[in-house]
């Protein structure tokens, strides 16, 4: 599949017990062994003269990394059972971080009620990413997040 598919994204964050959803339109497409997620959201949510980021997920079997571009410049990678470097760019703030992934998943709905075999790609919508880390800024634990990402035909 190279073709382009526009996506409505849910994007489920918990933090520390604090739970937000925000719900992007984006597209996903395969390319080789890896599924791509694109979407636009605004730097401050709710304020879309705060600026655009254009956020980029790349999921490969036991990978996930994302890059965000634009008034805010981010590149997080998680891998299960290791602590990966990262970096976080704004007009206000730098720094570099760590995340340690205690999980990574893909769900693929399997049309019996359960989850397709894991190392496989989705071939088709709906699927979700899920993922569980620490992210550690100078060596100090900053906050313990749960990230499910919910992938959907965009319904017109």
């Amino acid at each position: 599949m190279a073709e382009n598919r526009k996506v409505r994204i849910t994007l489920e964050s918990v933090q520390d017990g604090s739970s937000h959803i925000h719900v992007y339109k984006g597209e996903w497409f395969r390319k080789e062994r890896s599924i791509y997620i694109r979407y636009s959201e605004p730097a401050i949510e709710g304020d879309p003269k705060s600026g655009e980021v254009r956020t980029l997920v790349k999921y490969r079997q036991g990978e996930l990394s994302i890059m965000r571009r634009g008034v805010i410049e981010s590149e997080q990678l998680f891998v299960p059972g290791l602590r990966r470097t990262g970096r976080y760019d704004s007009s206000m703030t730098s720094f570099s971080l760590e995340t340690d992934t205690m999980r990574l998943s893909l769900l693929i709905p399997d049309g019996d009620g359960g989850n397709a075999a894991a190392g496989t790609l989705p071939e088709q919508l709906p699927f979700t990413l899920e993922w569980e880390y620490e992210m550690h800024v100078d060596d100090q634990m900053s906050g313990r997040f749960h990230i499910r990402l919910h992938i959907q035909e965009e319904i017109n």
